[in-house]
């Protein structure tokens, strides 16, 4: 697959530049990228999904246990839920499919018997981490061309970026004169 020409200069819903700069990058050319990148990353979760013959929600949840089995931490059920904004009941759904498909295994908790912990099943360590590895090198590599300086400044509009769609899902929430 082929990176995208991402400098258009204005996207579906980006207005222009409109300063003439030509050939000059603009904050529009920016987002079209990421845009671009996004659509790119997402193609991507849906072939690892029908890859590992699970739906999108179901590789959310491996993402996250990877995440959490790779810190050598445990995750409840709750846990799981609140990672990936779902109830308890949707939960449940994931958590019985990607066990009968055996990419997970419930334990009672050591300590609190009542308490349940998710930790990986015998396909998570082959199959899932092999569908990732592809992704997480290419991803890596392209993130290692970077100085110092574009990875800081890189990071800083990702988390701006980030605080931005916080920022509108929160104002979305809580409307003005609400």
């Amino acid at each position: 697959m082929k990176p995208s020409d991402a400098r258009q200069g204005a996207g579906y819903w980006y207005p222009p530049s409109g300063d003439g700069a030509g050939d000059q990058a603009t904050g529009v050319d920016v987002l079209n990228a990421l845009r671009a990148y996004r659509n790119v990353e997402s193609g991507l979760r849906r072939r690892l999904s029908q890859r590992l013959s699970i739906n999108e929600t179901d590789l959310g949840a491996l993402r996250y246990l990877l995440a959490v089995w790779q810190r050598d931490q445990g995750a409840s059920p709750k846990d799981l839920a609140l990672a990936l904004g779902i109830s308890s009941a949707s939960t449940t759904l994931v958590i019985d499919r990607l066990e009968k498909a055996g990419f997970i295994r419930r334990r009672r908790h050591p300590v609190d018997r009542r308490a349940v912990i998710l930790e990986p099943g015998d396909k998570a360590t082959d199959e899932f981490r092999a569908a990732f590895d592809i992704e997480k090198r290419g991803v890596l590599a392209a993130a290692d061309t970077l100085s110092l300086e574009e990875t800081e400044t890189v990071t800083r509009f990702l988390r701006s970026m980030e605080q931005a769609i916080a920022d509108a899902v929160g104002q979305a929430d809580h409307p003005a004169g609400a």
